[in-house]
């Protein structure tokens, strides 16, 4: 026999449990839709900053020049991301972020595909194929921010993202401290930073495969 008044009660309460999950659901799509929002902001001023640095360089660029291209404001740029210089290295930190999703993706799927995916050699020229095609796909941001013209302390910066970022290319490789080994790093670390830059350079796309194959034949050789 129920209790009197607990059905009611009971009634009651998943009402209020069941308003407090709509409300809840209701406060999780908004904070979505504000995060979405927000992304598709920074995005916004990113790629309007590129194509001002890339057309006025990163010195004589203005943020003027980066709200009148954007259409943000300068409080939400500066909100965002902060000032000129910052807003430089976050172009910087979008195409290094990119550019590790590829690789990390180009790698998921050799190894789910074939057993080739787990060769440390093949493994090596899949990283580089999917790093010098992430490098054609951000070319305007690669341009600029290989043009010579940045920020105080840019280069640093990026080199030793660079150098981390090289160096777990690499990492698949078998593990060998021999002074051979060591050479052999430097010229893989080479051929694949000239290749990236000839490939930012590239006006025709039809240019761009060749530069990827003739760079993974040769990482090929070299890695025999």
């Amino acid at each position: 026999m129920a209790r009197p008044g607990w059905s009611s009660a009971r009634c009651g309460c998943c009402r209020r449990w069941s308003a407090d999950r709509r409300a809840g659901s209701v406060s999780n799509a908004d904070t979505v839709r504000r995060r979405a929002k927000t992304g598709a902001t920074q995005r916004r001023i990113l790629d309007a900053a590129t194509e001002v640095f890339a057309a006025r360089g990163f010195t004589a660029a203005t943020m003027a020049d980066v709200v009148a291209k954007s259409g943000a404001s300068i409080g939400s740029i500066y909100h965002h991301f902060g000032g000129k210089s910052e807003l430089f290295l976050a172009i910087f930190e979008q195409l290094a972020d990119d550019v590790e999703r590829r690789i990390e993706a180009a790698m998921q799927h050799a190894l789910r595909t074939g057993p080739d995916g787990a060769d440390p050699r093949h493994a090596l020229q899949l990283h580089v194929r999917a790093y010098l095609e992430a490098m054609w796909d951000n070319r305007c941001r690669a341009r600029v921010l290989s043009s010579g013209d940045t920020p105080a302390g840019f280069e640093t910066v990026r080199r030793d993202r660079m150098s981390a970022a090289f160096r777990r290319l690499l990492a698949v490789l078998p593990p060998d401290t021999s002074l051979r080994s060591q050479l052999l790093s430097r010229l893989l670390m080479a051929t694949i930073a000239e290749s990236s830059l000839m490939i930012a350079d590239c006006e025709n796309p039809d240019d761009v495969a060749p530069i990827i194959d003739t760079a993974i034949e040769w990482i090929a050789r070299l890695t025999k």
